[in-house]
């Protein structure tokens, strides 16, 4: 019983008022904390998704978020309204390095258009699996975004060397070029030097020995190179790859065809550079061989 007496005694006011008080308190404290984490993380938030329901927030989370430096519409599916999309956000003082447009039906041309008059920062430029990229788009590429770093038109199919090489002509700072699935790519028109690019995807393209010797002339400062799935592919490219690329430390040949270990070996002692081979098919090489191998720092696998 005395518990329960004790239990409803009402509570004294000025405790009342000085726990309200700390309440008050601590909930401001709380706020105050609140605002200072998301202005923090705010600031190191570099890159955002944009989808169906981030639309018409955009101007907020613009506000919101000045570092920006990168935007993905890989998940956006609103094909139309795409291109009145890129023109809103070139009204936006956005310092962008990177785009990605992949998974698209239609290449945005005339939003990129009026978004490269006014955001000019761009480096990167993802169009994977937009299935009507077109030569055309190629020049349009090449002639709004001029200081491309990287460029990824992975299964891009209707694209060709033409588009291509007017992109390397114009965008002269690429270094990374992935061309993955472009079947109709093979780079012979390459007649001119591209002294900047480092990594070259030509995997499952039709490339072959005499596209590999000009690839090889043309871009002598290649450090990285897949030419997986491409069967046209002999020793005899490799070879001029190897030789005139004297900077490679990476290559591909997975799928290509059949080249007996001593070719690989080969390759290995006339590079220095080459520190991994992804060969054709897997060897089995002596204990000396791999112990020697090892010292060297070489990867074959």
């Amino acid at each position: 019983m005395l518990l329960q007496q004790n239990f409803i005694y009402p509570m004294n006011v000025g405790n009342l008022s000085s726990n309200s008080s700390s309440t008050t308190a601590a909930t401001s404290s709380l706020s105050l904390v609140s605002r200072q984490f998301l202005s923090i993380t705010n600031r190191l938030q570099f890159s955002l998704t944009i989808r169906k329901q981030t639309r018409h927030f955009l101007p907020r989370l613009f506000h919101r978020l000045t570092n920006l430096t990168s935007l993905n519409f890989s998940c956006y599916y609103y094909y139309g309204d795409l291109n009145k999309l890129l023109c809103e956000i070139s009204h936006f003082p956005l310092k962008l390095t990177s785009l990605n447009l992949s998974n698209k039906y239609t290449f945005p041309s005339n939003g990129l258009r009026t978004f490269s008059q006014k955001i000019t920062t761009l480096t990167s430029l993802i169009c994977s699996k937009i299935v009507s990229l077109h030569n055309s788009d190629m020049f349009l590429i090449a002639n709004c975004f001029p200081n491309l770093q990287m460029l990824d038109l992975s299964h891009c199919r209707n694209i060709s060397e033409v588009g291509i090489c007017h992109v390397l002509r114009k965008c002269c700072k690429i270094r990374h070029l992935d061309l993955t699935f472009c079947s109709k790519v093979k780079l012979l028109g390459l007649n001119f030097e591209v002294c900047k690019l480092e990594s070259l995807n030509l995997s499952y393209t039709t490339v072959d020995d005499e596209a590999l010797f000009v690839i090889s002339k043309s871009c002598r400062g290649l450090v990285q190179l897949s030419v997986k799935g491409c069967y046209d592919v002999t020793k005899k490219g490799v070879k001029y790859v190897v030789e005139n690329c004297t900077q490679l430390s990476g290559i591909n040949l997975r799928h290509c065809s059949p080249m007996h270990p001593i070719v690989v070996v080969s390759m290995i002692h006339s590079s220095p550079s080459l520190r991994k081979i992804i060969a054709p098919g897997r060897y089995d090489f002596s204990f000396k061989e791999r112990e020697l191998l090892s010292r060297q720092g070489r990867l074959v696998c």
